[in-house]
């Protein structure tokens, strides 16, 4: 009988310390996927800005995404494309939109009026 316990005690010891380390590595995994999404919340405008406007300015990046587009960009894809916060992007779109180099489509979709018209038509736009 006695050895009945004490094997009893031995797998006891054993689960509590599986337990143990289970616990610790779940523990572990979580911390390190929070770390991750902090680090790509924190880069991801970096990353994307770089990308996508590479050499460009904001309103010539913004512009040239809306033209190459099919059928139009909404506020929120030219967010994640460019990398530029929201107030940023709204104040492009006014921009173009009132010189007349885009439209506003149905649903909050922009699209671009004539192709190749900033550097043309808008001196104060061009590329630098």
């Amino acid at each position: 009988m006695r050895t009945g316990h004490e094997l009893h005690d031995r797998n006891s010891q054993l689960f509590n310390l599986f337990n143990k380390i289970h616990i610790r590595s779940t523990t572990l995994a979580e911390k390190a996927i929070r770390v991750q999404n902090v680090v790509k919340k924190r880069f991801a405008a970096q990353l994307a800005t770089k990308k996508t406007c590479a050499n460009m300015s904001g309103t010539f990046c913004v512009m040239k995404i809306i033209q190459h587009s099919k059928k139009g960009v909404d506020p929120k894809s030219l967010k994640q494309m460019t990398g530029f916060n929201r107030q940023k992007v709204h104040k492009i779109l006014y921009k173009l939109f009132k010189h007349g180099e885009i439209r506003i489509d149905s649903g909050g979709v922009y699209s671009g009026v004539k192709e190749g018209g900033i550097e043309k038509n808008v001196p104060s736009l061009r590329q630098s």
